[in-house]
């Protein structure tokens, strides 16, 4: 089509500048001009033009937007447990069990709670995020820690508070809670516990019940390593 318009541009200059130069002449071949340029089809497209495919990448690489229902973690929860009658029963006569002194100490705790609670499951492969979301969906994590210069405990993770850097450990048979901060709960966590904590809830628990709450909490590359086993 260039060449077209070029060949066009050529024959309008020849007529124009002819030696037998009329006003006639002229108007004759202006539209003869434009006839022909008419019938080459519109003029190419301009520096403004931006190809399909330049668009369809630009919008490949840009960053989704989150979603409403991804709420994010609140910047602390709290789990009432002395409102959850089947956690407390895990852990009725807890002083008459052997102690853990393990790094097994919770498939021990596991395997113990056979015959009184019902709906029990062990998590493996999270990160302290995934036990925030747990409290903000009102699960306590049950983690094995060891505060400095004790013995391994098995205790559920109650609250956490972003502000204050803590977390807070509680027996569901008193009111009493301990409190860490992030860094040695993670520390103690991570050696004590290998990253696992064990969910007792009144409801039965399976892969996509647990996934659906951590969804609305965190982003789901933030929870695919984890593992569930259940009973």
């Amino acid at each position: 089509m260039k060449h077209c318009l070029s060949v066009l541009r050529e024959m309008h200059r020849s007529l124009l500048t002819d030696s037998s130069y009329s006003t006639v002449r002229a108007c004759v071949a202006s539209l003869i001009f434009v006839f022909l340029a008419i019938s080459c089809g519109p003029p190419p497209q301009g520096q403004y033009y931006v190809p399909e495919s330049v668009m369809q990448a630009a919008e490949r690489n840009t960053a989704p937007q989150a979603t409403a229902d991804q709420a994010g973690l609140p910047d602390s929860a709290m789990v009432r447990l002395d409102e959850q009658p089947y956690l407390r029963n895990a852990f009725k006569n807890a002083f008459s069990e052997p102690t853990p002194t393990s790094r097994t100490g919770l498939d021990d705790f596991y395997v113990r709670t056979r015959g009184k609670v019902q709906h029990v499951a062990i998590i493996s492969g999270g990160s302290f995020d995934v036990l925030k979301a747990f409290i903000a969906k009102g699960w306590a994590p049950i983690v094995m820690i060891q505060f400095q210069g004790r013995t391994p405990e098995i205790l559920p993770v109650s609250d956490y508070n972003d502000q204050l850097s803590e977390v807070y450990l509680q027996n569901p048979t008193n009111s009493a809670k301990r409190r860490m901060s992030y860094k040695e709960f993670e520390a103690a966590w991570s050696k004590n516990s290998r990253n696992k904590c064990v969910l007792i809830t009144p409801q039965a628990l399976n892969e996509v019940i647990v996934q659906n709450v951590l969804g609305k909490y965190l982003p789901s590359e933030a929870f695919q390593e984890i593992s569930i086993r259940r009973r």
